[in-house]
């Protein structure tokens, strides 16, 4: 390894770490949750994890534009054209703004005909009802700050995330304590407990997100007077980048939703279990996530400072491909020796508990190839503006393994649930196949900078 490289991993890990932090901190809200809620009843569990599935949709669309106007604003960073990346960013703030509140209407005014899009059990429903109707007011306040802070994150701003998440961490934690159970003179309100801590958390950080951007924030200088700039010049190149971005995460966010859809039809059993097993994916994913994102803007940022770097990008993104099997590899290891005791974190019947540490074997599986894919194609090709290869990925293995063969599995030829789940996982197996080579070849960087 070169000291050029060296430098270059070591700002990937000060830009990786508080990215990793933060999705530490967004996974912690989804463990406690989980954990709180799962002590009380499995089916509220279930409950809450089909009517997240909705959010998990919304800000899938919303994120996966505000990911593909990252691609242009890192290498405006590299660029240091502060003035561009300000129009970008207020372009994406006016989509984040009203497809918030488009979301938070439908959510609000049909929750019980949501929620059954993802499972036919009545009492889920039932549930899954009673927390969307709360949570679904917090769209417009999550994109708000979501779509603001990732364009922060694309200049390598990213400790003011880990901050302000941080924060409402902490006080979704303790607005769940007293909510959910009913401590300190509150109400005991179970599920519509935890969807109000939520909400609370989500509008505050919107606050501090408002604060910080009039206080603090120097480098680029957006406010909210910005949403109404001019950006007509940077329609095309967002268009070019940001589409096949959406379509990427439109056709993952998908394929999650196909499988949530098809596990809420399997009993309530096999979605308790599914919803508990989510949590540890998402653990897993903190290390995978950062090493990606980090990999997207640096990637980004060198072919911003022009073609005389593309060597150097290219031995760069190689390497990352070779750490990310590494750390998929400690990631298994992991989850294979916490799986005998995990089933004791929430109130498990026997048969929930069987079914957890059986697609703990799967999620291993999944967890190991999704570490490559996450840094190929989320990091080094979308980072390169290959945007549209992404795109077509993402298309063919969410039709042929999640769609098709994933509802033929269960439904046709009615497969155990624990082999459906493993079906449904092994789109990230064959994403990895197709990915490495891709990256070796080299004929991936784009420059998207007008």
């Amino acid at each position: 390894m070169s000291e050029r490289e060296k430098s270059l991993l070591k700002k990937l890990l000060l830009i990786a770490i508080p990215i990793a932090i933060q999705n530490l901190i967004n996974v912690g809200v989804s463990v406690t949750d989980t954990l709180m809620i799962g002590n009380i009843d499995e089916l509220q569990l279930a409950g809450i994890s089909q009517a997240n599935q909705p959010y998990f949709i919304f800000t899938t669309l919303i994120f996966g534009l505000a990911s593909g106007a990252m691609v242009l604003n890192s290498q405006y960073w590299g660029k240091e054209d502060t003035n561009s990346i300000k129009s970008i960013m207020a372009f994406m703030m006016r989509i984040a703004v009203v497809g918030g509140l488009l979301g938070s209407i439908v959510v609000l005014a049909f929750p019980e005909q949501v929620v059954s899009i993802f499972t036919n059990e009545h009492i889920v429903i039932k549930y899954g009802a009673r927390y969307i109707k709360i949570v679904g007011i917090s769209y417009i306040f999550s994109a708000f700050t979501g779509v603001y802070l990732m364009g922060l994150r694309s200049i390598q701003n990213v400790k003011i995330s880990m901050c302000i998440y941080g924060l409402s961490f902490v006080l979704n934690v303790f607005l769940n304590y007293i909510l959910i159970f009913g401590h300190l003179g509150m109400p005991r309100l179970e599920i519509q407990g935890a969807a109000v801590a939520t909400l609370i958390s989500r509008i505050f950080e919107s606050l501090l997100v408002i604060i910080y951007m009039y206080k603090f924030e120097n480098q680029i200088g957006y406010k909210l007077k910005d949403i109404c700039r001019k950006t007509r010049m940077y329609w095309r190149s967002i268009a070019r980048y940001s589409l096949p971005v959406l379509l990427s995460e439109i056709n993952w966010g998908l394929g999650i939703s196909v499988q949530a859809a098809i596990i809420g039809r399997l009993g309530s059993n096999v979605i308790a279990a599914n919803s508990f097993i989510n949590v540890f994916q998402q653990l897993a994913g903190i290390a995978i996530m950062g090493f990606g994102g980090g990999a997207a803007i640096i990637v980004g940022n060198l072919i911003g400072e022009g073609k005389k770097h593309e060597k150097e990008v290219l031995n760069f993104s190689k390497l990352l491909v070779k750490l990310s099997f590494l750390l998929g590899i400690i990631i298994v290891i992991g989850i294979i020796l916490i799986r005998p005791i995990s089933p004791y974190f929430i109130k498990a019947s026997n048969e929930t508990a069987k079914l957890i540490k059986d697609m703990l074997y799967v999620s291993a599986f999944l967890l190991l190839f999704q570490s490559v894919t996450v840094t190929t194609l989320a990091g080094v090709l979308r980072g390169a503006g290959d945007t549209i290869f992404c795109a077509i990925n993402d298309v063919v293995t969410l039709w042929v393994l999640k769609i098709v063969l994933g509802i033929t599995c269960a439904f046709v030829l009615k497969f155990s649930p624990v082999l459906v789940y493993l079906i449904l996982s092994s789109d990230e197996f064959f994403k990895t196949l197709v990915t490495v080579p891709r990256v070796w070849k080299g004929k991936w960087i784009h420059y998207t900078t007008i």
